[in-house]
């Protein structure tokens, strides 16, 4: 069967840029040839930290002399797209565990749980080995409440977990008090979360990844747009902007973009924007003020979240902002909601609100004129249940897709592809792997639409 990808749901040119791609790296263009090569063992469409990091792995279990060939094909630049947009830390926060645990059970919510702190643990591994340069820091992060009536419903459903015995909570603290403020470091909460959290430069990690990848053998294509996609009895054909390529094996690594390539996942993977920003104090301030410790999830209200990670040189990346161009949690407008337009911001009221929260919020911030010195929009994927798609597509034989992560790639992907590299390389069903089955990719969740898709 032949594909023809959808073209609103493609990378759009001339996006919005992110700081993370302020140092780009000298392979963010690099294609390995002029022309893709005619045949390849395996390609991956996406080169964010799903499509590198499974490459990765791929290479490294591989235990043959003669490893697979390998083809990483991305429509922009390499890393350019959700990876290379994100507020660069991995957390867990208290209200999304909550929600997991009413959908998926309680079984469900511990193995997520467990999963983001098997990634903390993986990232860290894997930095340390490849002795990757991306700020990596291993920090505490805290979920600050400015709601009283969502504090005390956060407060009485840890509560009630805790009598219940509930082990996989045991990694959060609750804190309230008048000394709040000062263990925050951000003013007026009534009571906030506090948990373990590592923050990163994450296009430097990929693009670390992909060096160490593109060293190993495989070829690179950035720019280089699918176009069209054949099915044949035992390849598929990839039509590109740059020729055309068989792959006997495919992956997925496409996110908010997947329904362009794969029609079926329209509705349940829905492409979504967020706007994110870097923000700089003045100079007195970066004198005066060591960087905050922790990364921060503002909690304005149960519906308008923003999240704070500072950085080593003293600025904040603040994202968020929702309450800018949402009326509330079940607002799907056209500037946000099935979209993949980042070549514009959602709003431009975000970067004054931003500058406005972080002096009137952050200690020490007060007179620190901060300002948003870059600010851009990324492409997210929303799934109907609230967790990613991952495993063969279904009905076929040879291709994988990971996707869907509900603006938390970073709590999901770099472990999930140790398991989607054992999937691909030798066959392995996904219950064998580590990844919890409810990740899995299904006919029976294919039926289940985002509200507002239509």
């Amino acid at each position: 069967m032949d594909m023809l990808p959808v073209d609103d749901m493609l990378p759009v040119d001339n996006p919005t840029q992110p700081y993370w791609l302020s140092e780009p790296h000298p392979l963010a263009r690099f294609r390995s040839s002029d022309t893709v090569v005619d045949e390849t063992d395996i390609a991956i469409i996406g080169t964010g930290m799903a499509g590198v990091s499974t490459a990765y792995h791929i290479l490294k279990q591989c235990k043959s002399a003669t490893p697979p060939s390998i083809t990483l094909l991305d429509a922009r630049d390499a890393c350019s797209g959700a990876t290379g947009r994100n507020g660069g830390h991995v957390k867990t926060i208290l209200a999304s565990i909550k929600k997991w645990y009413e959908t998926h059970g309680a079984d469900g919510a511990a193995a997520i749980v467990a999963w983001v702190a098997a990634q903390c643990r993986g990232l860290k591994k894997v930095v340390e080995e490849e002795s990757l340069d991306c700020e990596f820091l291993v920090r505490r992060s805290y979920d600050v409440l400015y709601d009283p009536n969502q504090a005390e419903e956060l407060k009485k459903w840890l509560h009630d977990r805790r009598k219940e015995g509930v082990e996989w909570l045991d990694e959060l603290q609750w804190l309230e008090g008048p000394h709040l403020d000062r263990i925050v470091g951000a003013k007026g909460a009534v009571a906030a979360v506090g948990g373990p959290a590592v923050s990163l430069w994450p296009y430097k990690l990929v693009m670390g990844l992909l060096s160490r990848v593109v060293d190993k053998g495989a070829r690179l294509y950035t720019n280089t747009a699918v176009h069209a996609i054949h099915r044949q009895s035992d390849t598929v054909e990839l039509s590109t902007s740059r020729g055309v390529l068989r792959a006997k094996k495919v992956i997925y690594a496409t996110n908010g973009y997947t329904a362009g390539l794969l029609p079926q996942y329209r509705g349940v993977i829905v492409p979504f924007l967020g706007q994110n920003s870097r923000l700089v104090p003045n100079e007195l301030t970066l004198r005066r003020c060591p960087n905050l410790a922790a990364t921060l999830n503002l909690h304005h209200r149960a519906d308008s979240v923003d999240y704070l990670n500072p950085r080593p040189d003293g600025s904040i990346t603040h994202g968020g902002g929702t309450r800018n161009y949402r009326r509330d949690a079940s607002d799907r407008n056209a500037r946000w909601f099935n979209t993949v337009d980042d070549s514009k911001l959602i709003s431009n009221a975000v970067a004054a609100d931003f500058e406005r929260i972080d002096r009137e919020r952050l200690y020490g911030w007060e007179d620190s004129q901060a300002r948003v010195d870059s600010i851009w929009t990324g492409v997210m994927g929303l799934t109907p249940d609230g967790i990613p798609h991952v495993g063969r597509v279904p009905g076929s034989q040879n291709e994988w897709l990971l996707a869907g992560f509900n603006g938390g790639g970073m709590v999901f992907i770099f472990t999930m592809t140790q398991g989607l590299a054992d999937m691909v390389l030798n066959g392995t069903q996904l219950e064998q792997t580590a990844i919890p089955v409810l990740f899995k990719t299904t006919e029976e969740r294919l039926k289940q639409q985002c509200d507002g898709a239509q």
